[in-house]
């Protein structure tokens, strides 16, 4: 009877310890996999603010390089003789290849030449030629000023060009007026290609360049808020929706995504990054996976482990009750 009772007792013994190990390694499963979380997010989100912040300063530097450099074009042709000479006789049968072979050279989107009535008497696209500009901001300005001038005119089939202008003058008497057209777009194509939303506002918060072509002629508030969930940012928020953990500087649509912003020493105008966390999630899930992964593991271990000694104990207690019976 004494042995009886004592096979009685013991297992459930065992199972409340039991009980308790399964607990305590839950516990510390979740603990790990909480802090290992936090620690990798907040140094996966930093490690992305800063190469974010290396990509808006370069982006910055590189469009103020090519903004300088269009900048001195004007002066320099309004200095050309070949031109001056054109404007001065009025002959400007050679004066369009003369622009094309300039524009070669400095890269610029296009060069024209402009009579002292706005008429287009030159330019790098002959399909320009005989029309007429003279309400045109960059000629107007230009005629007025004794220096070079910078223009921002809207496209009508929206977005904006960039003008840099200057007249050509001799002996104190107006000629024309060069223009140089900067191509800026070439860097929103660039900007385009990679995971990051990028806007450029002008001192009024006006967005004149964009990835997203949406998005200009409006002010950030309004294209944050606007726009629809076809752009590529936005198409990689939502692989992001549900990751919470992450700190956002700014929300687009309701989701959370991280926003820089610098100044660029130009007018007034600042460009403006969105960049997502997906990331940061792909570095995080990849980590807290293979943690879940060991922690199933030594579960299962456990699991099997505890199933074998069941297994033998009950063995044991099938010969003790057989041995009992014989008795």
């Amino acid at each position: 009877m004494d042995r009886s009772a004592t096979f009685n007792t013991k297992p459930v013994s065992v199972s409340w310890r039991v009980r308790l190990a399964v607990a305590l390694l839950l516990v510390v499963a979740i603990a790990t996999i909480s802090i290992t979380n936090k620690l990798l997010t907040d140094r996966f989100t930093e490690s992305t603010r800063n190469r974010a912040e290396l990509r808006i300063a370069l982006y910055s530097g590189n469009l103020l390089a090519e903004l300088r450099q269009n900048a001195i074009v004007p002066q320099l042709l309004s200095r050309d003789p070949a031109l001056i000479e054109a404007l001065t006789r009025a002959d400007y049968s050679l004066s369009t290849q003369r622009l094309i072979s300039f524009v070669e050279e400095i890269g610029a989107a296009s060069l024209v030449l402009y009579d002292i009535d706005g008429r287009t008497v030159a330019a790098t696209d002959r399909n320009r030629l005989g029309a007429s500009h003279r309400s045109e901001a960059y000629f107007v300005d230009a005629i007025r000023s004794n220096s070079t001038v910078f223009s921002v005119i809207p496209r009508s089939t929206g977005g904006y060009r960039f003008f840099y202008s200057r007249r050509i003058q001799e002996g104190g008497t107006t000629l024309g007026v060069i223009a140089a057209e900067v191509d800026l777009q070439r860097f929103e194509r660039a900007w385009a290609g990679i995971s990051d939303a990028v806007i450029v506002t002008d001192s009024t918060g006006d967005i004149i360049m964009a990835t997203e072509p949406r998005w200009r002629g409006l002010t950030e508030s309004e294209a944050l808020s606007n726009q629809t969930p076809q752009s590529a940012i936005e198409r990689a928020i939502k692989a992001t929706a549900d990751w919470t953990a992450l700190p956002p500087d700014a929300y687009l649509r309701g989701e959370a995504v991280m926003r820089l912003s610098s100044r660029i020493p130009f007018r007034g105008w600042r460009i403006t990054s969105y960049t997502t966390y997906a990331s940061v999630r792909e570095k995080v899930n990849g980590v807290l996976a293979l943690e879940v992964m060991g922690f199933a593991i030594l579960l299962a271990l456990t699991f099997y482990a505890l199933s074998r000694r069941t297994a033998g104990r009950a063995a044991l207690f099938q010969r003790e009750s057989a041995e009992l019976r014989a008795l």
